[in-house]
């Protein structure tokens, strides 16, 4: 995976390891959109968010090339920061899966307390036939 920068025509600046390259797209591995703030006349800080919040960070984005309008190296610095950022991201996203594991094993206990009260329900003899 290669680190690049990559500008957008609407104004986004992102950071990201490009995976796959074809005449039509670019597909990038966790892409964050560079903030930069000014701290002085000369200084600056850098900061990283997920370029978008609703998709799956873990999957590549494909960003269509009609919508770049420029593909560059990042600096040693930037990808330092970025593999900072990357990491803050990763542990969040474990913290994510294991939320989704216990959502995902509450409903099954749920879906096992609702068979079993089917089945006793099934079973009783308060049970009417109507004909």
């Amino acid at each position: 995976m290669i680190c690049k920068i990559l500008k957008l025509s609407n104004g986004d600046t992102l950071v990201g390891n490009v995976v796959e390259e074809t005449k039509g797209f670019i597909e990038v591995h966790r892409p964050m959109r560079v903030v930069v703030l000014s701290k002085g006349e000369h200084m600056y800080s850098l900061s990283l968010t997920k370029w978008d919040p609703l998709m799956n960070f873990s999957i590549p984005a494909r960003i269509f090339k009609q919508t770049i309008v420029s593909v560059s190296e990042a600096t040693t610095d930037v990808i330092r920061i970025y593999g900072q950022a990357y990491t803050e991201f990763d542990d969040e996203a474990e913290i994510e899966d294991d939320n989704e594991v216990e959502s995902e094993n509450r409903m099954t206990d749920i879906k096992e307390e609702i068979d079993k009260m089917r089945e006793a329900l099934s079973s009783s003899s308060n049970n009417h036939i109507l004909h």
